[in-house]
């Protein structure tokens, strides 16, 4: 009969096996490029093999402490913010986090180690790079499996893809890198959950294309609106005083050289306003007419030995004709 510390060593040994993590997040890439993985991961692991070691050793596994927050490896035992994500950009050459902007993607492979490695898998994300609190994300592209087991799937490596939130922000500062976010992926593994979680950065917009908005200073063209001020071109108006010269009509008509006076301005040259004709209805034109008549008709009378006087005018004798 066995002793109960075998029993008791035995039921360790299981616990250990189950405890291993049988997935890993191997790559990932933004939508606005960056290279990265998930935390933990050790880029000399084999990947052709299913057994613990060393094929397991740095796949996560969301249990214990960290259950809830960023899990943990058989190899280095709980994952570190910090310190994973120094760890990632060491082994990506220094490489850019992925950069991802709101409404974008993560593209990530996940390689299954074994069985319960397989999908589907579902996606959260946590703003300010502590892990602490989670929001679901969209999952466009899951590695397959039913249950989160696929005997086929073992060894292989699975495209996997989560949508960025539209109106996602990213506040956290990691490892000397701001506007961090991190994203965790799992199955619903029994023995499990198994996954990743992986750093990215928000990029932000250059500074430099809202430079672009100074073209709006082009709207200063609207200062040619001063342009507007050739407006006081209505001052030309002004030449309506022209009709001053209306002022020749006094001196009835036979004083016209006081129209002179109406030098109103060299304007009253608007005397000729009407088409470059004086006005034949003026009193001025009318009365140089009649005068005209009268002279002819004096030298008519002198043949006659005749007399004008302006009497004839006040008895209608001698009037314009029509």
């Amino acid at each position: 009969m066995p002793s109960f510390k075998t029993i008791l060593a035995f039921s360790v040994l299981a616990t250990a096996r189950l405890a291993a993590g049988h997935a890993a997040i191997v790559d990932a890439t933004g939508n606005l490029g960056g290279s990265g993985m998930a935390l933990g991961v050790d880029t000399s692991t084999p990947r052709d093999g299913t057994r613990r070691r060393p094929f397991q050793q740095d796949s996560t596994r969301f249990r214990g402490d960290q259950e809830d927050t960023i899990g943990e490896t058989i190899g280095a035992g709980d994952n570190d913010v910090e310190a994973g994500t120094a760890a990632i950009m060491a082994e990506t050459g220094g490489q850019p986090l992925p950069q991802v902007s709101p409404g974008g993607e993560l593209s990530m492979t996940l390689h299954q180690v074994n069985a319960d490695g397989a999908g589907p898998y579902t996606c959260e994300i946590n703003d300010d790079g502590t892990g602490q609190t989670w929001q679901s994300i969209q999952v466009t592209q899951s590695p397959p499996g039913e249950d989160s087991r696929d005997r086929d799937g073992a060894a292989t490596d699975f495209p996997m893809t989560a949508v960025i939130p539209a109106n996602q922000q990213c506040t956290g500062t990691v490892a000397g890198q701001e506007n961090i976010c991190l994203v965790k992926c799992m199955n619903g593994a029994r023995a499990g959950p198994f996954g990743g979680v992986v750093p990215v950065q928000m990029a932000v917009a250059s500074n430099t294309g809202n430079a672009g908005n100074t073209g709006n200073g082009v709207n200063t063209g609207n200062g040619l609106n001063t342009g507007n001020g050739f407006d006081t071109g209505n001052g030309v108006n002004a030449g309506n005083g022209v009709n001053t010269g209306n002022g020749v009509y006094t001196g009835n008509g036979f004083d016209t050289g006081s129209g002179v006076n109406t030098g109103n301005g060299v304007n009253t040259g608007n005397d000729f306003n009407t088409n470059g004709r004086r006005d034949v209805n003026k009193p001025a034109k009318r009365n140089a007419t009649v005068m005209s008549k009268v002279l002819r008709r004096r030298q008519n009378a002198r043949d006659f030995r005749r007399t004008v006087t302006p009497e004839d005018f006040e008895f209608g004798m001698y009037q314009e004709e029509d």
